[in-house]
């Protein structure tokens, strides 16, 4: 059913002007795909990145490994003195895009560092401390870690080794300042030869959210585990079949790919493999190569990371005029230009910053030219897309334009992929398709109480259930069907269409003939993905983003 979008008397005939310039175009029947469908965003591959333990050639080093070889090449050594030679585990931050490591390893300390993935170069954060653990280099095994993992939400997790609590842990990290949340001890004995508590080797998150860990050369049998990384239970076991090396095989660290293949790194061999997580078969890829003896860290590009094609956030704090610009920091950059009203002011909401409207009938906009740039490249003809608005608002006069793509006409904008509320405060999207003008779906009910509020929309034309292809998350919760007030829902298969003369992106702007009724609440950050981003990725990157939009690299 669609529904009827509020309006006072008054306005009915701009209103009804307003719907006749979106008239969507008669779709073919659904189900029939659209030519060139992009089933899925091009780039998105399995990114490898290893790092090396302490050695002759290349020590506490990044490489980047070919996925279909197994070559490492060097990127570069940490620079790091402190501590031990060895940069044995490293994964990447899914909602920042950071690349952390640990400098150290089990009897050699915790150092928790940052790392540049274009150059290697490395800033401690800090040692890995906390009750019960201590990663302070040093003599007589101290407190150690092996490895590193990310959960889809951006929580940190390390494995130790003594310090504290003899053998094996699973820890909860500050990743700001390395200090330990909390520590849950693994299971004793459990198929280890020593029958001590679980050493866990290398970890990595899967698509599902669960924790897969390596044991290395612990067990008397080669096998994964998944573990429970609030409790350090051991939650189920895989045997590892591998007629190569069998009862020797020995296992550094493990990574997902974006496809959901886990890779490993063998060190004894100084091999890529994969793994079948179904069967524990263990598929020999290629040698690393002469430029490193051991693989000790293995990490994959988030596909989060892979498929980010801008974002924005507001860094002044406060009122009056900040900066005119306002920066992408991702590849090939558009930037926008903020041109300012006296209505425009920096804030802080809850300790987050904004640019705040404070009247909905003003001239003050956020934009930068779209037209030639990397957004229509990436997302004309698309089938999939993710839009993230951080915002807040209160009730409007009637529409409130937020954030998103469309032509720049004043009074007669072509909305392309456009995020705004009604007079009731309700959010919708607009989108405009290779074979209609305008849909425009909503999600009762009004959200305009002016809190800030993290809000996914996901374009996804390639979902079998036609009400499934235009999404709402808000703060990472799927806010069902939505209503259909302008157009159909998209066809299988049915394309963006950002080949529009004069394409912006645009924010805090008027959106209808109407007249200039802009935002009047407060625009925290504003991202662009170029694929249609899971549930998971949605609730962590909501998660994170709920917590602090301002940090970013």
């Amino acid at each position: 059913m669609k529904r009827k979008i509020a309006a006072v008397p008054l306005l009915l005939i701009p209103l009804l002007v307003f719907f006749a310039c979106h008239e969507p175009t008669a779709p073919s029947a659904d189900g029939e795909a659209l030519p060139s469908a992009q089933l899925a965003p091009p780039g998105v591959t399995a990114m490898l990145w290893g790092s090396s333990s302490e050695s002759l050639v290349n020590p506490a080093s990044l490489f980047t490994i070919d996925p279909a070889t197994g070559t490492a090449t060097p990127v570069g050594a940490t620079g790091i003195t402190e501590g031990s030679d060895r940069l044995r585990a490293i994964d990447f931050d899914p909602n920042t895009g950071r690349l952390y490591g640990i400098k150290g390893g089990p009897c050699y300390g915790a150092i928790l560092i940052t790392l540049d993935p274009t150059t290697g170069a490395g800033t401690i954060v800090d040692t890995l401390m906390g009750p019960w653990f201590d990663g302070t280099p040093g003599p007589n095994c101290p407190g150690g870690s092996a490895a590193i993992a990310f959960a889809p939400d951006g929580t940190l997790y390390a494995s130790g080794w003594y310090g504290g609590i003899p053998q094996g842990k699973i820890m909860k990290v500050d990743k700001q300042t390395g200090t330990v949340l909390e520590v849950h001890p693994t299971p004793l004995g459990y198929d280890d030869w020593r029958g001590r508590r679980v050493h866990l080797n290398g970890l990595a998150f899967d698509a599902n959210g669960t924790l897969w860990a390596s044991r290395g050369n612990s067990v008397w049998v080669p096998q994964l585990n998944t573990v429970d990384p609030n409790t350090g239970e051991i939650l189920s076991t895989l045997v590892l079949n591998d007629p190569v090396m069998e009862d020797s095989l020995t296992i550094a660290d493990l990574a997902f790919g974006t496809d959901g293949v886990l890779y490993a790194s063998l060190p004894w061999e100084s091999m890529l493999a994969t793994i079948d997580t179904s069967t524990g078969d263990v598929t020999r890829i290629g040698p690393f190569g002469p430029e490193v003896v051991q693989i000790a860290g293995l990490t994959v590009l988030p596909r989060t990371t892979q498929t980010l094609l801008g974002r924005y956030w507001f860094n002044e704090a406060e009122s009056g005029q900040g900066p005119t610009t306002v920066y992408d920091d991702q590849a090939v950059p558009v930037n926008l230009s903020i041109e300012y009203t006296p209505e425009l002011a920096w804030t802080l909401q809850d300790g987050n910053r904004g640019l705040r409207s404070s009247a909905f009938n003003h001239d003050g906009i956020v934009r930068g030219e779209a037209r030639n740039t990397k957004y229509d490249a990436a997302l004309d003809r698309a089938s999939q897309a993710t839009f993230v608005v951080v915002a807040a608002w209160v009730n409007p006069f009637l529409l409130q334009g937020i954030a998103g793509f469309q032509s720049a006409h004043k009074f007669f904008p072509r909305p392309v992929a456009w995020f705004e509320t009604d007079a009731g405060g309700v959010p919708s999207m607009m989108f405009r398709t290779r074979t209609q003008t305008t849909i425009r779906v909503s999600w009762p009910p009004g959200l305009g109480d002016n809190v800030r509020r993290v809000f996914h929309i996901v374009y996804d034309s390639n979902d079998p259930v036609a009400e499934r292809r235009i999404r709402l998350y808000v703060n990472g919760i799927d806010q069902g069907p939505g209503q259909l007030d302008i157009g159909d829902w998209p066809r299988l298969g049915e394309e963006l269409d950002f080949n529009m003369n004069r394409l912006e992106l645009q924010m805090m702007n008027w959106i209808t003939v109407v007249g200039p009724f802009a935002l009047r609440g407060t625009v925290f950050y504003y991202a662009v993905y170029q694929t249609a981003l899971g549930d998971l990725e949605i609730s962590g990157n909501a998660s994170a983003l709920l917590a602090d939009d301002d940090d970013l690299p």
